[in-house]
């Protein structure tokens, strides 16, 4: 029998794979601009390893067995509007925030049912399908009407429970209600999608994973 002839064989973990945009949008389910959202507000940095992706991958879909979630679809972080008198210096989301800088742009102005979104009580921030914030309601502050609208959008008050930081790191408030503690685990952990012809849409028992009516 003749000597043994060797073949190296790679023993690197197949996790540690970077990826593509492209891919990424794959194994997320999202289109390109969903990808390029998340990387904007800071969620996903390059270079992106598959293990990073595969966590993010692995969440399963939120669903609803009674009553019903406030869900914000926001974008990346950007400049506000400053022509229309708002004194924020950012609308969306990004996850250099500070609390205060996330609670000027998750809370106002949306237009949206105040009592219904009050009687919600939860209310989640999204980006690209993936929670960043949730908040208690407990009021509406204000209404408004700019000049080239003719429907109110609303600012809301309301307690953080939880957010992301750099690195998808999740925080949660230590005085949150313990009626909310794993109602807000479930919903940081999650991914959500809703139908919605805005910015606020609604997530209830008759909404499927892929985000149209039961």
């Amino acid at each position: 029998m003749p000597l043994a002839t060797f073949v190296a064989v790679s023993t690197q973990d197949k996790t540690q794979e970077i990826l593509t945009r492209a891919q990424v949008a794959a194994r997320l389910e999202l289109h390109l601009a969903a990808v390029d959202k998340l990387i904007r507000a800071g969620i996903l940095t390059a270079p992106f390893s598959a293990s990073q992706i595969g966590v993010l991958a692995s969440r399963q879909w939120l669903q609803v067995a009674e009553g019903e979630l406030t869900v914000l679809r926001t974008d990346a972080r950007a400049d506000a509007y400053r022509d229309e008198g708002d004194s924020r210096a950012y609308i969306g989301f990004h996850t250099e925030h500070s609390d205060h800088e996330l609670e000027e742009t998750s809370l106002r102005w949306w237009r949206s049912d105040p009592e219904r979104v009050i009687d919600n009580e939860l209310f989640a921030v999204t980006v690209g399908t993936f929670p960043v914030a949730l908040y208690r309601v407990t009021g509406r502050l204000e209404t408004k009407i700019r000049d080239d609208e003719d429907r109110p959008r609303h600012r809301y008050e309301g307690q953080l429970l939880a957010r992301v930081h750099p690195g998808m790191q999740t925080t949660f408030a230590k005085d949150m209600p313990g009626y909310l503690r794993e109602r807000a685990a479930q919903v940081m952990n999650s991914r959500i999608v809703v139908n919605s012809g805005g910015p606020i849409g609604y997530l209830d028992a008759n909404i499927s994973k892929e985000g149209g009516r039961r």
